[in-house]
């Protein structure tokens, strides 16, 4: 069947078929339940929706196995089922394709893992779609199809068990946004690319975006060696309840993807959203299409947005030019968990006065609903002058909302940006609160690397150049220090340009953390936080994530009694000065926001010579 289904696109056009979840719903499949499982519980139902494909001029049918796979019928209680659904579902589709007075593959799908809080190693990931590949080849599968993917290194990888455990060709297929480039970051050119060279038969798009959308992909694409597949969505959804309604009429949308096929489509069909009729109106048009139109005009558009036009840069800050070439004292505001600024306000201005080089605003540190430190460090910008570093989390965004609050960043001049993953939830809030991560550290830090370069995330032109100076957080007081190192590591190639560091406590972790990063020239400021008092002591070491507090220290806050902020004010002091010339500058966190302590601290620094404003 290889040879029979990619000469036939080398020669034609072939029709797949349409949506199929979203048709088991339309006849009455409770959306609550594993759709897969409809093989074994209700194979008429299955079969029913094959056959209106099958009406509708079809030539591809696409089984029943879009979550088929070890990882999500886990969640089902289904993982032991993984060969038994998927042989099931080839079957079905194959004993419809066999009523057909003309010839119809049947294509295997095979989708994501969906979204996992762990990654799940790569030889895991390999099994898994080694298990589905080979049961839906023992179903009677003519083709494999891996869909609906948006990540290009997952995707692979399912490319490759796929080839391994089968001799069936294999067509892939991405999910691209509507401005053309992919939810992790490529290019469709670069994209297909590597699915081609990974021993993809077919490439192409699926899902995510309506035909226009795919037209915009298509020019992206360059010209592809291997033919290419588009299955869009009939357009873009509307909410009603639990539902999601498509309004696209089925002759837009024939039009419209016969569009992609005047651009060098091969295989087409649809995707969410889309049924038999929006099928049987491609199907008129196909044939009515002029048998000796070329299959390929594609005119492609590969351009770089530096190219497409001069991009400005916007200048950078005050903060970005010093780094590396002066000893730094950045001083952390937490914004209120209430609406009265005027304190916040108050001491970033005592310390602007002071010289310090840049006031950092954490965002809800524990998770914990603030003031948005957005809105507070430019507040501050505003009224003071200073420099400010914004902490940036990946909590409480998606990548939407992410992509705007970077553009928002910018826009504003606030350019100083520390990248981290954040505190998650607290246990036990899942029904009531839950961490987006669509982006961690590293990811964020990329991100903001490609505004520097003048596009977003999908590759869309910004037409200007971010200028962001990009910060990341360093933690030594893990049990692997070393391991963190190797992360320091991989946040300077993904751009991070400064670090700031958890706190330390004693002499020996500042000489732990020299040695572990002797080689690595990114300026390092240490972070310091005072103590407050004993209790206090006792809450950070014990609850605080990132944060160890050795026996001695806690034992000399305990005796300091009511003397205790003195005496937590004098061992941060003891180890500025033990690890001053070490680093490329301090990060001064004070408790409960008691600027004061910071305060004495930076002018014990100034008055010892040790820095200058």
């Amino acid at each position: 069947m290889r040879q029979n289904l990619i000469t036939e696109l080398s020669k034609r056009v072939i029709l797949a078929d349409g949506a199929m979840g979203s048709r088991l719903f339309d006849k009455g499949a409770d959306p609550t339940t594993c759709f897969d499982l409809l093989n074994l519980d209700n194979p008429a139902l299955v079969n029913a929706v094959h056959t209106e494909y099958l009406d509708a001029g079809a030539e591809v049918l696409e089984t029943n196995t879009f979550g088929a796979n070890a990882i999500k019928l886990e969640a089902y209680g289904l993982a032991h089922k993984v060969s038994e659904l998927n042989i099931r579902g080839a079957e079905l589709a194959r004993k419809a394709a066999d009523t057909a007075t003309g010839h119809v593959w049947v294509a295997g799908s095979m989708g994501p893992l969906g979204r996992m809080d762990e990654p799940l190693p790569d030889h895991r990931v390999t099994e898994v779609y080694t298990e589905q590949a080979k049961a839906l080849a023992e179903g009677g599968a003519d083709v494999l199809i891996i869909e609906t993917f948006p990540r290009l290194e997952m995707l692979l990888l399912a490319l490759a068990a796929a080839k391994e455990a089968t001799n069936l060709p294999v067509v892939t297929q991405m999910v691209f946004t509507g401005q053309g480039g992919s939810l992790s970051g490529q290019s469709p050119q670069d994209s297909f690319a590597a699915m081609i060279q990974a021993g993809a038969d077919v490439v192409g798009i699926n899902c995510g975006m309506g035909p226009q959308g795919a037209l915009k992909v298509l020019r992206r694409s360059g010209t592809p060696e291997k033919p290419l597949s588009v299955m869009p969505n009939a357009g873009f959804p509307e909410q009603s309840g639990d539902r999601l309604l498509y309004n696209s009429s089925p002759e837009y949308f024939a039009t419209a993807v016969m569009r992609c096929v005047s651009l060098g489509a091969r295989l087409v069909g649809g995707c969410c959203g889309t049924g038999p009729a929006h099928i049987a109106a491609l199907r008129k048009l196909l044939d009515e299409r002029d048998a000796s139109a070329p299959l390929r005009t594609l005119q492609t558009t590969t351009a770089t947005p530096s190219q497409a036009m001069p991009l400005a840069d916007l200048p950078p800050s005050e903060f970005s030019r010093k780094l590396g070439t002066k000893k730094m004292v950045l001083v952390e505001i937490d914004p209120p968990k209430h609406l009265d600024i005027t304190p916040a306000l108050q001491g970033a201005e005592a310390l602007a006065n002071a010289g310090v080089d840049a006031i950092t605003v954490a965002e809800n540190p524990l998770a914990v609903p603030r003031l948005s430190n957005i809105t507070l460090a430019g507040m501050i910008r505003r009224r003071t002058g200073a420099e400010v570093v914004v902490h940036l989390t990946g909590r409480d965004r998606n990548l939407v909302g992410t992509q705007s609050t970077v553009m928002g960043l910018a826009a504003q001049g606030l350019q100083n940006v520390l990248a981290v993953t954040g505190d998650p939830p607290p246990a036990g809030s899942d029904d009531v609160i839950k961490g987006v991560f669509d982006l961690r550290s590293f990811e964020l830090i990329e991100l903001l690397e490609r505004f520097n370069q003048g596009e977003n995330r999908h590759g869309d032109p910004m037409r200007m150049r971010a200028g962001f100076a990009i910060g990341a957080a360093f933690n030594p007081n893990t049990k692997n220090p070393a391991l963190q190192v190797k992360r320091m590591e991989r946040k300077i190639e993904c751009g991070a340009r400064y670090f700031l560091t958890q706190p330390v406590y004693t002499r020996g972790k500042v000489d732990e953390v020299v040695a572990l990063t002797r080689h690595i020239d990114t300026p390092i400021h240490l972070g310091i936080m005072p103590l407050a008092s004993a209790r206090n002591a006792e809450f950070l070491h014990n609850e605080f994530p990132g944060i160890t507090i050795p026996d001695d220290i806690r034992a000399r806050m305990h005796d300091a009694g009511d003397n205790g902020a003195q005496v937590g004010a004098d061992i941060a002091w003891e180890l500025i000065e033990y690890a001053w010339d070490h680093f490329a500058g301090i990060y001064i966190m004070p408790p409960f926001n008691r600027t004061a302590v910071a305060l004495d601290l930076v002018n014990r620094l100034r008055d010892k010579g040790l820095w200058t404003p």
